[in-house]
């Protein structure tokens, strides 16, 4: 004979398919008579009768008063199996119910949580619909075929939920007062209020659909660990927005991916002459001073202190990481052809800070073997200096002639 179970029983074809369609019919004892079944454990939102198996062969849970006999049809109302005279749970709780004061027996409970022994104030075992009450000491694991419970020295037996399926993990919790009712039918024990706490399901069965949360939170979730999972708040929180955390990335392969630190550090370090890498440009002073050799100039910087003017009185002036070097040239004026011998001044062009060297030479239209005649400079300072011509006692000079000079400092 099989056992119906509730809530939720379902039932599958010889194939394993889905019993879509099934019926469950409820009569009241003895008679075809249909029972009157509700939705609510209280009795007070009457249900169909009878009642048929979803698209995923799940039957609804129903409750009814005193005895009732069962009959499964296929949705052709083919008769798979029946069954007569169960008792509804409620009955028998009642029958311990005295005036709103549950007198049961009472005890604590010992064991694993699978193996449970307890110590009632009984002296006989108990009958059909015998209640009690134990307090848990430990969560049940939900292994196949426990828990068991053995009450003083009577016989040990299966706990059941109602209706007769299997207690799924930790539907017992430690430090929980278990209400407990003999089945005699199936001689085992039904846990009446198995633990509300947790959303029970042992894993094996999916949800048929959504699970509307109206509103409210998912509590206590575990921390992910593989792709499948859902992450909690903590997890979240840990690597959104936050700057200590560092993350592995692989190194990257393709233009598009995140490259890691050691790529990145390979080519953003320091560049040498022969590791490539980043390298500041230089500021003014460092190009000045000439010493560093960790960062670069650019052409603009490269003339920093460079001039030249390329005219008939002109120069060159290098920047000072080149030492500074001057070089100015120029010609004077025009001196007339005869044995007059006039000074004229020079200024510098680009006035020096330290001036080396000048030098001077007579320039003249054409050569002449009889025009004996030179300059001197004198008066040689940082901006400029003079210029006299001098020319032979016994010279008659008859030709034009002009300084040409000649300055190096820095």
């Amino acid at each position: 004979m099989r056992q119906f179970s509730y809530p939720n029983s379902q039932f599958t074809t010889i194939l394993g398919g889905a019993s879509i369609g099934w019926k469950l019919n409820v009569y009241d004892t003895g008679t075809t008579d249909y029972a009157s079944i509700y939705s609510n454990l209280a009795q007070t939102t009457p249900t169909a009768n009878p009642v048929i198996a979803d698209s995923d062969g799940f039957l609804a849970s129903f409750y009814w008063t005193g005895t009732v006999d069962v009959v499964l049809t296929d949705e052709n109302d083919n008769i798979i199996d029946s069954a007569s005279g169960i008792q509804d749970l409620v009955s028998t709780i009642n029958a311990v119910v005295v005036a709103g004061n549950i007198s049961l027996p009472y005890g604590a409970a010992s064991g694993d949580g699978n193996t449970i022994t307890a110590t009632l104030p009984v002296t006989s075992d108990f009958s059909d619909g015998g209640a009690f009450i134990i307090r848990a000491n430990a969560n049940n694991a939900g292994t196949i075929n426990t828990p068991n419970l053995q009450i003083n020295s009577y016989a040990s037996r299966r706990i059941k939920k109602i209706g007769g399926s299997a207690l799924v993990a930790n539907d017992i919790v430690s430090g929980m007062n278990c209400l407990l009712v003999y089945h005699e039918a199936q001689d085992s024990y039904y846990l009446l209020n198995p633990n509300a706490s947790y959303l029970n399901r042992d894993g094996t069965a999916k949800m048929l659909g959504a699970i509307d949360m109206d509103s409210h939170k998912i509590t206590n979730l575990t921390a992910g660990t593989v792709s499948a999972d859902a992450v909690n708040y903590t997890q979240l929180t840990t690597y959104t927005g936050n700057s200590a955390v560092e993350f592995a990335v692989a190194t990257a392969t393709t233009g598009n991916s995140a490259v890691n630190k050691t790529q990145f550090d390979a080519k953003t370090g320091q560049a040498t002459e022969t590791t490539a890498g980043i390298a500041e440009t230089c500021t003014d002073a460092e190009l000045l001073a000439g010493v560093s050799d960790v960062v670069v100039a650019t052409p603009l910087k490269l003339r920093l202190g460079f001039a030249a003017s390329f005219a008939a009185n002109g120069y060159i002036s290098f920047p000072t990481w080149l030492g500074g070097l001057i070089l100015q040239w120029g010609e004077g004026s025009t001196d007339p052809a005869d044995n007059t011998e006039p000074t004229q001044g020079v200024s510098f062009s680009v006035v020096f800070t330290t001036v080396f060297q000048n030098y001077v030479s007579t320039s003249v239209a054409s050569a002449n073997d009889n025009c004996d005649i030179w300059y001197q400079t004198y008066n040689l300072s940082t901006t400029g200096f003079n210029i006299k011509r001098q020319v032979s006692a016994s010279t008659s000079n008859s030709v034009v002639t002009r300084p040409r000079w000649f300055a190096i400092g820095k």
